[in-house]
């Protein structure tokens, strides 16, 4: 039934403020403005691991909502798959993130998490080359 993740959609009520996060600590510069959704939004392009030749797109938004959001309990979290998870981590500190937690495990890589200006769950992964 299930074919894969068409898109990761995080809601804000400053979708420019928390792209500007994303793209100062993060490097996740938006693609463009969405006018009819009013999201921000990015696309990761990939290949079909069982069909090579067939391209596929993960969409990444950010999208207002009308509700309030400041300071509510968030659920879920992102995982983002970094090259050098200590060169991220240095930059996240120079930003004054706050990195709330680091682990390792023997079977996946490097893992750590922060938290978005918006009070969402990051999860930054950096992969053994086994894994």
């Amino acid at each position: 039934m299930i074919e894969g993740i068409g898109g990761v959609f995080l809601f804000s009520n400053d979708t420019k403020r928390l792209a500007a996060w994303y793209r100062d600590c993060l490097e996740i510069v938006a693609a463009g403005e969405d006018s009819e959704c009013n999201s921000i939004y990015v696309t990761f392009e990939y290949r079909d691991i069982g069909n090579p030749e067939i391209k596929r797109t993960l969409a990444w938004a950010i999208m207002p909502t009308d509700q309030d959001i400041k300071d509510k309990p968030r659920t879920g979290q992102v995982n983002y798959r970094v090259k050098n998870l200590g060169e991220v981590l240095k930059h996240l500190k120079s930003k004054g993130v706050e990195i709330e937690n680091t682990a390792e495990y023997p079977s996946y890589g490097n893992f750590a998490w922060v938290r978005d200006p918006d009070g969402n769950k990051i999860e930054l992964w950096e992969p053994f080359e086994s894994a």
